[in-house]
């Protein structure tokens, strides 16, 4: 029985599904499983880190 990583190597990669979101596109190919990311463009502005925390990181910083 060949490896998943085997299977990747032979691959092709000509059936694959591709998705384009929030600057990211995620190509998966539907024969082996491989997943490819790519940027697609540059961040239009600043961007601070409690534009992506969680609840429980603000809770915390409250409480701290």
């Amino acid at each position: 029985m060949f490896s998943k990583k085997a299977r990747r190597a032979e691959c092709e990669h000509r059936n694959s599904v591709t998705v384009r979101n929030a600057g990211i596109e995620r190509t998966v190919c539907e024969a082996c499983g491989m997943v490819s990311l790519r940027g697609l463009e540059e961040l239009s502005g600043s961007v601070s880190r409690n534009q992506f925390e969680r609840e429980s990181e603000r809770s915390h910083a409250i409480a701290g």
